[in-house]
């Protein structure tokens, strides 16, 4: 091995066990226990802009300073395998006085891309009462609020500016299902796909990883969309506008069915093309999201499957077909 730090998570996860590393990571997440022998130990979630893995502090391990979540840490480590996952096991910490902006996950693409073509998607609702409403509802404020908050607090685009790309993607691919199926209404299907998830906005507080706030866990993005949409169009009414009743139904079921079915938090399902379409794109890109995570997860002692996911309940096949030339 020729280099030897500061290693990126993505690097980590490509090393074998019993390679010592060091580099400097967020802390994410971090629990203080006992362990049956009562020796403490820190269990701490660490991540950078490639990625996330645990590390287990034991009492031995040689700190400077206090470990709090938000904080860099200069780590040196060994990289072990627990439970078939790797994680870093601590043996030098010092905290470090940083700036973790450049520590925390964004989006591929970057923000500015995604913010003009976020702008684009909206130019292409041409019906007058729904793009009113998204000027209505997408004001400065909240735009800001928007770009910046995660799509999820796990499983997908749960980063800054995750939910941002997530919406594009699911705008993206209504578009295309409209192209192909002449009797959507495509700006129906666009305006939902904008306002499916806008709820998260209040329903997420962006720290260094995303955390439920009060009002996300007690009530919920899908509620929450419904009401901020429905006070939106009662304040375009009270402007003069008459914004037509069966427009208004129409576009809070497609917020309200946009998970599809009743066990999965939806309180209806989808009852029009429409709105069908928006509950199987934005399932089809979250679910894209999972598998291309778990293709480069490098975890597992298997060279083709990934280690059995107890949230998703399968395995991952991992290799990819590249065909040749021959």
């Amino acid at each position: 091995m020729k280099k030897k730090g500061p290693f990126l998570v993505k690097e980590l996860k490509a090393l074998s066990p019993g390679t010592q590393i060091w580099g400097k990571y967020l802390v994410l997440n971090k629990v203080q226990r006992k362990t049956r022998d009562g020796r403490e130990i820190i269990d701490l979630k660490l991540g950078d802009s490639s990625g996330t893995i645990d590390s287990i502090v034991w009492d031995n391990c040689s700190v400077t300073g206090d470990i709090i979540n938000g904080s860099i840490v200069g780590l040196l480590g060994d990289i072990m395998v627990y439970n078939n996952r790797l994680q870093v096991t601590a043996k030098r910490i010092k905290i470090l006085e940083e700036d973790i902006s450049p520590y925390l996950k964004t989006p591929p693409a970057g923000m500015d891309s995604l913010v003009k073509k976020f702008d684009q998607v909206i130019e292409q609702v041409i019906d007058p009462y729904l793009s009113k409403l998204l000027q209505k509802i997408f004001t400065e404020e909240t735009r800001e609020r928007f770009f910046r908050a995660p799509a999820a607090k796990m499983i997908h685009h749960n980063y800054y500016g995750g939910l941002l790309e997530h919406t594009l993607s699911v705008a993206a691919l209504c578009s295309k299902a409209a192209d192909e199926y002449q009797e959507i209404n495509r700006d129906i299907l666009l305006a939902g796909a904008l306002l499916h998830d806008i709820g998260k906005i209040a329903e997420y507080e962006m720290q260094t990883s995303p955390q439920y706030t009060v009002k996300g866990r007690l009530i919920g993005h899908i509620v929450i969309g419904s009401e901020l949409i429905s006070n939106a169009i009662d304040n375009m009414r009270k402007e003069g506008i008459n914004f037509p009743d069966e427009l208004d139904w129409m576009l809070r079921h497609m917020i309200l069915s946009h998970h599809g079915r009743l066990e999965f938090g939806s309180p209806v399902i989808p009852l029009f093309p429409e709105a069908f379409v928006l509950y199987m794109m934005d399932n089809l890109d979250a679910k894209m999201y999972v598998f291309k995570d778990k293709l480069e997860d490098n975890e597992g002692s298997e060279e083709l499957f990934t280690n059995y996911d107890q949230f998703f309940e399968q395995i991952f096949f991992k290799y990819r077909y590249q065909p040749t030339n021959d």
